[in-house]
């Protein structure tokens, strides 16, 4: 549930930044087209205000981006302004110096590409936690070759993996055999210290009784 919260916070963040992004490439090109004058020094100066502001935000976020998938975003989010800054006052440069105007949206279309390519790993990482999708880096088919070495298990079914979150990692499967008690409590140790999860549901099934239709 509130799991996912911070996913959705991610993948929206990441469909902003695609959308503005739409806008800067469209203003570009029409810039490109047609040139028009743009003030260099005022340029200059914004932008290393800017740069300034954006600095100081990344050392706040710089050491908790790995903490999850949203605060990554918004780190991702700070470091394309940060780029972002340092082309414009590489430009408002140019533009003071040389007064080349096609210098402004050429920059434009250098920093979104360079935003698009990094808030898609993001958008793809949050579909597939959003989608229930196995999380990359796991591997269900070793999962079960690996429960299948404990005595007493004789089948494993209905054997799903999915996120939960970007650092949390659920399971659930169906387990046929005897020693019902003995089995998951070995399960349990094999699933957690060769793939690293915790949180795991196993159904036990005895090979005589359990009903098929509900698997």
């Amino acid at each position: 549930g509130y799991y996912r919260a911070e996913v959705l916070g991610a993948l929206a963040s990441s469909l902003s930044l695609w959308a503005l992004c739409g806008v800067l490439v469209y203003e570009a090109i029409m810039r490109l087209i047609t040139p028009e004058p743009v003030q260099g020094p005022i340029v200059f100066v914004i932008a290393s205000i800017g740069l300034v502001a954006n600095l100081m935000m990344m050392r706040v976020l710089h050491p908790v981006q790995g903490e999850n998938i949203n605060m990554r975003a918004a780190y991702l989010h700070v470091l394309g302004d940060v780029l972002g800054s340092i082309g414009v006052i590489l430009g408002g440069a140019l533009l003071w110096w040389i007064q080349w105007y096609p210098i402004d949206p050429i920059i434009t279309l250098l920093f979104s590409l360079g935003i698009l390519y990094g808030s898609g790993r993001i958008i793809k990482e949050s579909i597939v936690i959003l989608m229930e999708a196995t999380p990359s880096g796991v591997n269900p088919l070793k999962i079960e070759q690996d429960l299948l070495t404990v005595e007493g298990i004789e089948e494993v079914h209905d054997l799903h993996v999915w996120a939960v979150s970007n650092k949390k990692i659920a399971l659930s499967a169906h387990l046929v055999g005897r020693n019902g008690h003995k089995v998951l409590n070995e399960a349990h140790r094999i699933i957690e210290s060769n793939h690293g999860i915790q949180h795991m549901t196993l159904q036990f099934e005895d090979p005589e009784h359990f009903e098929p239709k509900y698997c």
